[in-house]
């Protein structure tokens, strides 16, 4: 593939080159602001009716960390009460697998009179592919993660998200370690096809 990519403009060629990194595959050092609010302007060129802007980023490092987990094993504990404590224990050092956890969410307008919260979240989804690529394609590594806590509404009152926002991943980032993953030969056939309309009655 990388043959293959020389050819191609930059931006068409990072695209397809990019992988998710898994965070034990993320080192020091995270992203710094720079890198950060490229990522973020990146992230507002997704489609957006409205111009509603309704992508958020909660950026969440150091110390953070380790509060994130906390939330994090509280709230399996309040979902599921006969989680063992060593089940508890792996999901409180989840944040602490990467330098950088972001939570990306979407702050969500529930009566706006044009733009349903569908379009919303697909609009905020859309920044956050958007910021992953600007991540990669800025020498840094990052995977788009979910959880059960996401659903939680004391996790998100926690981050600072309103009761109508919607959190839709976590984001690990950091530096890819030098066996980071890479990006494999894709087959498009049967994903995409041109539309034949039904012959009449």
């Amino acid at each position: 593939m990388p043959d293959a990519l020389s050819a191609l403009p930059p931006a068409v060629a990072a695209l397809l080159a990019r992988a998710s990194v898994p965070p034990r595959l993320l080192r020091e050092p995270a992203p710094g602001a720079a890198v950060l609010d490229l990522a973020v302007a990146a992230a507002l060129r997704a489609p957006d009716h409205g111009g509603l802007r309704p992508a958020r980023f909660v950026f969440i490092s150091g110390a953070a960390r380790a509060a994130l987990g906390a939330l994090m094993a509280d709230s399996l504990a309040r979902r599921e009460p006969a989680t063992p404590a060593e089940r508890l224990d792996i999901e409180r050092a989840k944040p602490l697998r990467a330098p950088m956890v972001v939570a990306a969410g979407a702050a969500i307008r529930p009566d706006h009179p044009k733009i349903p919260v569908w379009e919303q979240e697909a609009s905020t989804a859309a920044s956050i592919m958007n910021f992953l690529n600007a991540i990669d394609a800025l020498g840094f590594g990052g995977v788009w993660l979910s959880s059960g806590a996401l659903r939680d509404e004391m996790v998100k009152r926690a981050l600072g998200f309103a009761a109508t926002d919607r959190l839709l991943g976590w984001i690990y980032l950091g530096t890819p370690a030098p066996d980071r993953p890479v990006a494999r030969a894709i087959e498009t056939a049967g994903i995409a096809r041109d539309w034949v309309p039904p012959a009449g009655p």
